[in-house]
């Protein structure tokens, strides 16, 4: 005979299904229609188990107007005034509740059936601790058309086999518009808040990160529609990467560095991060000696702009000296020459680099640069 649910049971199930399991995060700047399309057809998702939550900081008394009409149930719109587009991300995510965060760009796309198809996939993979995203495949859009991209080996048990796929890929870093587990999106995002300054590749960085944490599930589908935007030519992505270094106060110069100081941030973390405990020595160190080499690489091949600093000649010499001495390069020597060329341009700004990454690379705990201001975070957004 089937036993009556008592009426606890019943509260429990529906507690369940009312949970909600993913928070889609949308903040957004734009103010044309397009991007208001997108966040209306972001809002159309939310549901018992999903969660969505635009932050809108444009300052525009318009589109603020509008988006009020979209808010509904667990649909939250948020109006903020103007700050900048890594605050804004920061403060949406603040926000969230769901196990699983998924952010979307205002002028990207995401497909409908993807969206439909996270719920139940959260709901078969939330206790597996090593699984810690689901991506898919995604649309590259261009001026000169359209491509699909996908992550090999991110679903792999080998942590290296996860670094190698997403570094064997060479088009925009589109892991980062994942689904991934909330609590690893904020930790990383914590830290990422006390790096000294925030840098366009550091998407990169925060990707080596979540790799090296866990596992992504492919799910069988689009997923995701990137816009190259401003980041589809050389000679703008370049332009771009200045944005962020003018912020830092730093010298335009710096930009000829560029590949190598991702490569010495990352390497650094693999073998140093107290995030990565599950990784023991005798692993991190191949996966440390892949991601520098290739990023190495990268220093080697590409002949980025010094943007007419006076500092150029002085960048130039300071590469062509590392190029020549791949077999004597550790993590002292890199920070100590990273750190003496800002210097030229800023004692201060020099020396808060050296103290933050001294610090990692000896395994002490940074001085935390975060207080009662809104948390700042890195992500390369347009």
């Amino acid at each position: 005979m089937r036993r009556r649910p008592y009426r606890g049971d019943l509260a429990t199930a529906q507690l369940a299904a009312r949970s909600v399991r993913l928070s889609i995060l949308l903040p957004t700047n734009r103010r044309n229609l397009l991007a208001c399309s997108r966040i209306a057809q972001a809002c159309s998702w939310a549901g018992p188990q999903v969660e969505v939550i635009v932050r809108d900081n444009s300052g525009d008394a318009r589109k603020r107007e509008l988006l009020a009409h979209f808010q509904h149930e667990n649909c939250k719109v948020i109006t903020a005034n103007p700050c900048e587009p890594r605050e804004n991300f920061s403060e949406v995510l603040r926000e969230a509740t769901g196990d699983f965060v998924f952010c979307l760009g205002d002028d990207d796309f995401c497909f409908d059936h993807a969206i439909a198809e996270l719920p139940g996939a959260i709901e078969r993979i939330g206790s597996d601790p090593s699984i810690i995203g689901i991506t898919g495949t995604y649309a590259i859009e261009t001026v000169k058309g359209t491509s699909l991209a996908s992550y090999a080996n991110v679903d792999s048990d080998d942590a290296r086999a996860r670094v190698a796929g997403f570094l064997s890929y060479t088009g925009p870093n589109v892991l980062f518009y994942s689904a991934m587990r909330r609590e690893l999106v904020s930790r990383i995002f914590d830290f990422m808040s006390d790096v000294p300054f925030s840098f366009s590749f550091h998407d990169q960085v925060m990707s080596l990160l979540y790799l090296l944490n866990g596992k992504f599930v492919p799910l069988q589908r689009l997923m995701y529609l990137y816009d190259m935007g401003v980041w589809q030519s050389r000679e703008l992505a370049e332009r771009r990467d200045l944005d962020f270094y003018k912020v830092a106060g730093l010298d335009p110069a710096i930009n000829k560095l560029q590949w190598i100081i991702c490569g010495f941030e990352g390497a650094s973390l693999i073998v140093n991060s107290d995030m990565l405990a599950m990784l023991p020595p005798a692993q991190r160190q191949p996966i440390a000696d892949l991601w520098f080499a290739t990023m190495f690489a990268r220093f080697k091949r590409d002949s980025r702009s010094g943007f007419d600093s006076p500092l150029t000649d002085k960048a130039e010499r300071l590469c062509k000296k590392l190029q020549e001495s791949t077999g004597q390069l550790t993590f002292q020597r890199i920070l100590a020459e990273i750190s003496s060329f800002i210097a030229l341009s800023s004692g201060d700004a020099a020396q808060a680099y050296l103290i933050f990454w001294d610090a990692i690379i000896n395994r002490r705990q940074p001085v935390s640069r975060r207080s009662s201001t809104p948390r700042r975070a890195a992500v390369n957004q347009s």
